[in-house]
Formats: structure tokens, C-alpha cells, sequence
């Protein structure tokens, strides 16, 4: 991940953690962070969270946290890119359970207002029972978020107007004026982004009527989802690509050509990744399950984000095969050489399957 870990470094997805909570040992810990550095994300916090609220059970959370702490892992998170195109990853040593504390006060009351807009996707799966009331929820949850950040800022010039440091004040004053202009782009848009929330979902609607748009997409372009999943290997997504092509209709646009920011090197790798995953479910190559259900898609949406992260890592760790299945095809494409392996947790050990190495050739 960085110059200065000697030590491959390991990202296990959720479920892989769990195999390790359930069966781990302390000795099977110590062995494996002698041989490896963990890392873990939000993504894996956010599936920690859910799998204990789900379980209505706060010491599976505890677990979990105490897991990370064992195996001495280091929180790692994309940063802010708007700004730096070749931005990587940043890292924090402190202790999982700070961090833990750090994620439900600073990211998770941010749910709010952002997943609203990130369920978008159950309307390409006809996952929406009520689509003005979905459209209210986006629009309510855009204005709160607005009256948030404007007592925030708010508050923000209430401390520059306090602050007595000069040094200090200087960098209150730039990032002050930094959510100044943030804030007016906001509200400038806010009365356009209200309107195509309308006209989008009205489109949407108009599109589930007698299926889901999934399911009239690949209807439509006469994709048999059997022979799809028979392509696998190198150069698997190009070979996907030439599939569609071959059995569309003449009369439809090459999807390639619909898709064309997937082979723009121009784009960040990050949004590529996410633009082939959510491809990938579309046309039914080993799709995430139930993408017409809130909790799937957001374990779906989830699970893209272990797939963006985990390119910055020596091991990738999961047992979801469908989730493979697809980072396979992605990772192959992007010439990735992040490995993919499963586990499995015995009494007397802890063992890894190699399920993809781009070095080894084994796809």
C-alpha cells in the first residue's frame, strides 16, 4: 500500500473477518499480523455497524473492534480527490475502537442525507413501491443537508471571529471562506436538482411499469445471462464487450459505446471501477443478490467500494463468489495486481486459497 510497509498488506471484506471472529485464536492472530498488515476501511466499519444493529447485538460490534485490535490493523480511506488526480489513500494508527467512535459521530450521521441519493439504484432494479414519495425523501434530505452545513459554517465563523491566534485565524479564515463558496454552489443548484429529481423518477417509473429496467435492458439486447458468465479469464471484459455486441439487435447502440467512460484513461481508476461493477450487475454477469431490496443494494454498493479500495492492497480477502466473479474481470482489465484469496479458519491454523494472482497467471 505504501513504500514503507515491508509487510504485504491485507484487506478482508466482512465476511472474511467474520470466519476470522468466530473461529479466530489469539495465536492464529498473532501468527497471521507477524506475516501481514491489515488494513481496514469505512466500508468495513459500516458493515461491523449494521451486522451488529441487525443482530440487535452491541458485543458482535465489540468483536469485531477487538478483532481489528488484534491483529494491530491501520484504518486506510480514499481521501478528497477533486483536487489530486494521482490522490492515494491516507492511513491512521490509531486504535480501532477510536476510530470506530471517530466513524458513527463524523460519517454515520451523514446517512441521513447521502443514502437517499445512493438508493437511486433500486429504481434500475424496480426496487421503489412509491416513486414521488422516494422523490420527496431525496429532495427533504438535500435541504437538511443544507441547513446542517449552514449551522456548521455558522458555528465555524463564530470561532474565526473568537479566535486570537493569527496563525490560527488565517487558516480559519480560508477554510471559512472555502465553505462560503461551497455553500453558494449548493444553493445555486438546489432548484435545478429539485426538478430532475422529478423528471428523473417520473422516468423511472415510466420505465419499471411491466418490469425492471435490469431486465428490459438485457431483454432488449438479447444478452443470455448462461453464456455471459461462461466468459472468464484474460481479457474477460473486452470478450464480454465483443459478446454484447455480437447478439444486440443492429438498430441499438453498441454498449461499449454507452459505457465509453470504462475505456477513458482520462477518468480516475476509482470511478471506472465503480462504473464496471454496476455494469456488470446490469447486464447479469454474477449479479449482487436482490438489488431490488434496500439492505442488498447497499451491501452491494458497499461491497464496490471493498472492490475500489482493496486495488491499493497486496491481498484482497472475501468469500462472497459472485463478489469475486466480477473483481476478477475488473482487476484483469486494469492490470491490478492486488491478489484475491479466501479463508478458511481451522483449530490449529488459519489458511488462504489464491483465487486470483495477475503475477502467477492464475485468473
Amino acid at each position: 500500500m505504501t513504500g514503507n510497509i515491508k509487510k504485504p498488506s491485507m484487506y478482508l471484506d466482512q465476511n472474511a473477518l467474520d470466519e476470522l471472529r468466530k473461529r479466530g485464536r489469539d495465536d492464529h492472530f498473532s501468527a497471521l499480523k507477524d506475516k501481514y498488515s491489515f488494513v481496514y476501511s469505512n466500508s468495513t466499519l459500516r458493515e461491523i455497524h449494521k451486522a451488529g444493529v441487525n443482530a440487535d447485538d452491541s458485543e458482535k460490534i465489540a468483536e469485531f473492534i477487538i478483532l481489528l485490535t488484534k491483529l494491530e490493523a491501520t484504518y486506510f480511506q480514499l481521501p478528497d480527490i477533486s483536487s489530486n488526480f494521482d490522490a492515494r489513500p491516507y492511513e491512521c494508527n490509531d486504535t480501532p475502537c477510536n476510530v470506530y467512535l471517530r466513524f458513527l459521530d463524523e460519517d454515520l450521521r451523514y446517512d441521513e442525507f447521502t443514502q437517499p441519493m445512493e438508493k437511486i439504484g433500486l429504481a434500475v432494479h424496480n426496487g421503489i413501491g412509491d416513486y414521488e414519495q422516494f422523490g420527496d425523501t431525496q429532495i427533504s434530505s438535500m435541504l437538511a443537508l443544507k441547513y446542517f452545513l449552514s449551522d456548521n459554517l455558522a458555528a465555524l465563523e463564530l470561532e474565526g471571529a473568537n479566535c486570537t491566534d493569527e496563525n490560527t485565524k488565517s487558516h480559519l479564515e480560508a477554510c471559512i471562506d472555502l465553505c462560503r463558496q461551497r455553500m453558494q454552489s449548493l444553493e445555486s443548484q438546489l432548484h435545478d436538482f429539485q426538478k430532475d429529481v422529478r423528471f428523473i423518477n417520473e422516468k423511472f417509473k415510466e420505465a419499471n411499469q411491466d418490469q425492471s429496467i435490469s431486465k428490459t435492458f438485457r431483454n432488449a439486447y438479447c444478452i443470455n445471462v448462461d453464456n455471459l458468465k461462461k466468459i472468464e479469464g484474460f481479457n474477460a471484459l473486452n470478450r464480454i464487450f465483443a459478446y454484447l455486441d455480437e447478439v444486440k439487435p443492429e438498430n441499438l447502440l453498441q454498449i461499449k459505446e454507452i459505457y465509453k467512460d470504462i475505456f477513458d484513461e482520462d477518468k480516475r481508476i476509482f470511478n471506472r471501477i465503480f462504473i464496471i461493477y454496476d455494469f456488470l450487475n446490469l447486464i447479469g454477469y454474477y449479479p449482487d443478490e436482490s438489488l431490488n431490496k434496500e439492505n442488498k443494494l447497499l451491501r452491494s454498493n458497499l461491497d464496490r467500494s471493498h472492490a475500489t479500495l482493496g486495488c491499493f492492497c497486496d491481498i484482497l480477502v472475501t468469500h462472497d463468489k459472485r463478489f469475486i466473479k466480477k473483481i476478477k474481470v475488473i482487476y484483469e482489465h486494469f492490470n491490478i495486481a492486488t491478489k484475491i484469496y479466501d479463508i478458511k479458519v481451522l483449530d490449529d491454523q488459519t489458511s488462504f486459497k489464491v483465487l486470483y494472482d495477475l503475477v502467477e497467471e492464475i485468473i
